[in-house]
């Protein structure tokens, strides 16, 4: 009996380090569960932009969200061909996911990029011959909002094509900004200032690098 109730003993112990261990570990990484690396800091923005074709002369960069819960760029050029009757499909140059039909942060290159050509992403032709259009994926006019993932992707992109293109600041701008029929988009939930200021931060960055050199 002794024995019997030594091993039960032990048991009990053992039991219950086990349930601290458990618990020590689930507190560590529970916060982590769930999170996901943007697929971004493994592209290379340079190559994914590159192009065969002579480039345009982009004056200004126009931001979008899709209005929709998900969706990728695939899904949105089938709409725009056979619903809008767009011949050249996709309305946009890049389209960044939600992680809700393409990658979180993943960026994808449009039709529109690769030819070098106009989008249809305003209803004024004008600003479509001269502006780079990039779409969200997400609703942004409701509780929703660009992930981390979304906007890091977005300050990355933006800063390298107002490198490449010599874009100022003030030609970045919200769809809703276009001179045009009236849009929310790309919503009153889209942190534009935080775009503005990853941007400002990288053109003082360059700006000391290039003072360097």
């Amino acid at each position: 009996m002794v024995k019997i109730m030594g091993i039960t003993e032990r048991h009990v112990r053992i039991y219950a380090l086990v349930k601290i261990a458990v618990a020590i570990g689930l507190f560590i990484t529970l916060p982590f569960i769930g999170t996901k690396k943007p697929v971004t800091d493994l592209v290379d923005i340079d190559s994914l932009c590159r192009v065969e074709v002579e480039e345009n002369s982009w004056r200004q960069i126009v931001i979008h969200h899709s209005a929709t819960n998900g969706g990728d760029a695939q899904a949105f050029d089938t709409y725009h061909r056979e619903k809008r009757k767009w011949a050249n499909g996709l309305a946009y140059h890049f389209v960044i996911g939600n992680g809700s039909g393409s990658k979180d942060g993943e960026i994808e290159v449009g039709d529109r990029w690769t030819k070098q050509i106009h989008g249809a992403h305003t209803a004024n032709m004008s600003i479509n011959r001269i502006a780079i259009g990039i779409c969200l994926v997400g609703n942004f006019e409701e509780e929703q909002a660009p992930t981390q993932n979304q906007m890091k992707s977005l300050i990355r992109l933006v800063n390298y094509l107002s490198d490449r293109y010599h874009i100022p600041k003030s030609n970045l701008i919200k769809h809703n900004q276009v001179a045009q029929k009236s849009t929310a988009c790309p919503g009153k939930n889209f942190p534009f200032q935080t775009l503005l200021n990853g941007v400002s931060a990288f053109q003082v960055q360059a700006a000391q690098v290039h003072t360097k050199h």
